[in-house]
């Protein structure tokens, strides 16, 4: 099973269908596919856990990188829980198959039947480069190096995508370091691809299981130079990157995996997911807890914003780390007070804004009753779907849905209590109601790139029928489904093995 981390589904069938991937075309054709649904409202940071435990977001208590300390109101680093959950493959090892695991996003090593390694090529760092056997990651620091990109402070255990710093001086990249990235991305896959091949050839593997995460990343990073509609698209330094940075990426992982496909016995199963898509960076997360705070009457944050273009400039001058500009910047903004608001801004993702109540009973302060929030809920809809962007005429908010609609919620969760989806087919930067007036807020993140929902599994085995498209799973579904097909029961988990991607008697066992 070789892991395509946001791979845009959507994409790759347009470039299959051209010609410019011939191995996803070669397997579209082949094989069966199916939709891949992931969890919803909080699928950017909770899909790669879920897909590892075969658990929903609720039970494995990560949804995403930061969250607001209970006790103190105040941001706070979240990094995953991979301690609270057994993943699939490490199951599936247990019961006697022998398993390789190679950068599957938030895992971390512990002993398995087979080998782990993860971190060298993850968009997603957070421990740094390790493995097991003890040995295993040194073996491969000193064969093949650090990925060039993931690989910055490669063996630090330290929460951060190394993608966002790289080949970046100032808050957006020159045409130069463009260039730069768009090259390392590609010889990162094919290192990537020939590691993968070795380790693939050490053995008789019962489940090989890799991810490639430079689709990812290339997706955040440089849109703006394949998407000709996004506002910074520049023609000049698209050229100057030798093309559509995306499409290159996507065509060094297409190559490598037909190379690593065509080592694989013939009797194998193959499977290739497509964890989830990649669109334009539109979204009104950035300028959220200002509308918020304007709704729940209290005084907008505005006297700092207009020092903080001269204090990029001025950071850019000197040379200010980039590594270093999001503390400083966030020192500057200050942390906004919310023990005193009644419902505040909740890390979550841009894709779905999350907001979370002052709820009584659960937050040390609360000032919501529990027997307010519907009402307030409803409020708040009302007025997020009020909200005019000022540059299109058109909604800002599509709608807003209650998390407890999706999942069960405990007293001691960090989830938000609404999803906020977002209108996203142009930039959200102004935006005006008659109950809170304008508010404009400049989206100025150096990623043009985020994701969409829905991924995409391709399946080449015996029995499978060539080409057709098969029900959708959720993620969820797929470690249940693949070790059912190894003969090995997961036990209690949200997920199910699907029949037709198991094998009917598997399932049915």
């Amino acid at each position: 099973m070789i892991g395509l981390d946001a791979f845009d589904p959507g994409l790759a069938r347009r470039w299959a269908a051209a010609g410019e991937l011939p191995t996803l075309a070669r397997l579209l054709e082949d094989g069966a596919h199916c939709t891949v649904r992931n969890p919803f409202g909080l699928f950017v940071g909770a899909l790669w856990p879920s897909f590892a435990s075969a658990l929903r977001p609720d039970r494995t208590r990560f949804h995403c990188w930061d969250e607001i300390d209970p006790a103190t109101y105040r941001w706070r680093l979240c990094p995953p829980k991979p301690e609270l959950y057994a993943p699939f493959w490490r199951r599936i090892g247990e019961a006697g198959r022998r398993v390789a695991a190679i950068d599957v996003p938030h895992a971390r090593a512990a002993p398995l039947n087979g080998i782990e390694l993860f971190e060298w090529g993850c968009h997603d760092r957070h421990y740094g480069l390790h493995g097991f056997p003890g040995r295993l990651a040194e073996e491969v620091a000193a064969h093949v190096g650090l990925h060039p990109v993931f690989g910055l402070q490669g063996c630090r255990e330290r929460h951060f995508a190394p993608d966002d710093f790289y080949a970046r001086r100032g808050r957006f990249r020159t045409p130069a370091e463009e260039r730069e990235l768009v090259r390392a991305m590609v010889a990162g896959v094919e290192t990537k691809g020939a590691l993968l091949r070795a380790l693939h050839r050490r053995e008789d593997w019962d489940l090989f299981l890799a991810v490639f995460g430079e689709s990812h990343a290339i997706g955040h990073q440089q849109w703006h130079l394949h998407d000709e509609r996004h506002p910074r698209f520049d023609a000049g330094a698209r050229d100057a990157a030798g093309g559509d940075p995306v499409l290159q990426v996507y065509r060094a992982i297409d190559s490598e995996l037909g190379r690593l496909v065509a080592q694989v016995p013939p009797d194998a199963a193959i499977l290739v997911h497509l964890s989830h898509g990649m669109t334009a960076h539109h979204d009104g997360t950035h300028l959220l807890d200002e509308v918020l705070l304007r709704l729940d009457g209290k005084k907008p944050r505005e006297a700092v914003k207009p020092a903080l273009p001269a204090l990029r400039h001025l950071a850019d001058r000197i040379g200010v780390p980039v590594l270093w500009r999001s503390r400083i910047a966030s020192a500057v903004r200050g942390d906004p007070p919310r023990a005193g608001r009644r419902f505040f801004a909740a890390p979550n993702n841009s894709v779905y804004g999350g907001i979370r109540f002052n709820l009584a009973g659960r937050e040390p302060r609360g000032c919501v009753a529990p027997e307010e929030v519907e009402t307030l809920s409803l409020e708040l809809e009302r007025e997020l779907r009020a909200l005019v962007n000022l540059k299109t005429g058109g909604p800002v908010v599509l709608a807003v849905h209650r998390c407890s609609d999706h999942y069960p919620r405990a007293p001691d969760d960090r989830m938000p209590d609404l999803f906020v989806e977002w209108e996203r087919s142009g930039p959200i930067e102004a935006v005006e109601s008659l109950g809170i007036g304008a508010v404009i807020t400049p989206y100025t993140y150096w990623r043009t790139g985020d994701h969409e929902p829905d991924g995409l599994l391709i399946a080449l085995a015996g029995g499978l029928p060539a080409g057709e498209s098969m029900e959708p799973l959720a993620v969820e579904d797929l470690g249940p489904s693949i070790a059912a097909r190894l003969g090995v029961a997961l036990g209690e988990v949200d997920g199910s093995p699907a029949p037709w991607l198991a094998g009917v008697e598997a399932a049915l066992a």
